[in-house]
């Protein structure tokens, strides 16, 4: 027997609710023929009879009465499908997953563009994912996550290399990410060199490169990636600087380490400097991090809309007046 046709069973069902051809048309916005001959049809694809009928009336068989309920049931779960379904692709209208890695929860440009696009759409929201970036970048490839936030740089790195299986607890690439995603960059910050308060190269406006011979500067550890760290360390050696490797290599814990150790360490420039440290562009050492809107592989209609709105109110921010406010009474 042939798969059975849901628009046939729709109308074996309500011409039993109806006890007429007539009604169950009109219930059904058919014509009384139309109705009539999906029953036939449906009686063929059967084997039986599912009514009986003479001029005036009609009545479910034997058989009819035994399918009945079984038909009943499933288009009451074929009508659960559809609302269900109806109601995940309005959400991926109005709703998106948007990942921001937690240490960039205080940065203006994050802060001023996400309130810029909730006013302007106040009928969309957005999750926050606020994991570490490598594994956001894992999940903007492989369709899980919809756009995010990315502090770091893009870089042209096969993607299947942020895909790999790495052991549990080992962060890769968290600030490299392929520059095959589409990316809109709302800020770049040079970086530079942390340096104590009290020392000669604090009261530098720029630090000669020559002047690194024999300093000893802490390095952020490789898991930021090669695309940042490899260049780095190639430049500080060329000067004849001596990377160290602390223990811990985020940005905070190089920090305290230079503070500590009364010496040098890298400034990625997106935090405040800490309280004896400042810090100053070296000659030479021409390395940034961009903090961009990254677009997933399979975004949902939601984040294209945030995507887009990101486009243009980054474009109206690099005008000499732009005026962020006139995004609020357009459509995004």
């Amino acid at each position: 027997m042939h798969h059975l046709d849901m628009k046939l069973l729709r109308s074996f069902a309500a011409v039993a609710n109806e006890c007429s051809v007539t009604r169950a048309a009109e219930r059904l916005n058919l014509t009384q023929p139309t109705v009539s001959g999906q029953l036939k049809e449906l009686e063929q694809t059967l084997g039986f009879s599912l009514f009986h009928r003479t001029s005036r009336h009609v009545s479910l068989t034997d058989q009819g009465e035994r399918l009945l309920p079984k038909v009943q049931t499933l288009l009451n779960r074929a009508e659960d499908v559809r609302q269900e379904a109806e109601a995940m692709q309005r959400a991926t209208i109005t709703h998106f997953r948007l990942g921001a890695a937690m240490y960039t929860m205080d940065f203006e440009d994050r802060i001023e563009l996400l309130d810029a696009f909730t006013s302007a759409r106040p009928e969309m929201g957005y999750t926050i994912d606020n994991r570490l970036q490598s594994d956001q970048i894992r999940d903007l490839l492989q369709e899980r996550l919809d756009v995010a936030l990315l502090l770091g740089i893009a870089a042209h790195v096969p993607p299947n290399e942020f895909t790999r299986d790495v052991p549990k607890g080992l962060i890769t690439n968290e600030v490299q990410y392929p520059d095959s995603l589409e990316r809109v960059v709302l800020r770049q910050q040079r970086i530079g060199l942390l340096v104590p308060e009290d020392s000669e190269f604090a009261g530098m406006d720029i630090i000669p490169k020559d002047a690194l011979a024999g300093q000893r500067i802490a390095m952020l550890s490789g898991e930021h990636g090669d695309a940042l760290i490899k260049p780095l360390v190639s430049f500080l050696l060329s000067e004849g600087a001596v990377p160290l490797a602390p223990s811990e290599g985020n940005a905070l814990a190089i920090e305290r380490y230079a503070l500590r150790h009364h010496t040098c360490a890298i400034g990625i420039g997106w935090f405040p400097s800490p309280a004896g440290l400042v810090c100053k562009m070296v000659e030479g050492m021409d390395f940034s991090m961009d903090l961009a809107v990254v677009l997933g592989t399979s975004p949902n209609r939601a984040a294209r809309r945030f995507f887009e709105f990101a486009q243009r109110w980054q474009a109206i921010r690099e005008q000499p007046h732009g005026n962020i406010q006139v995004l609020a009474g357009r459509n995004a």
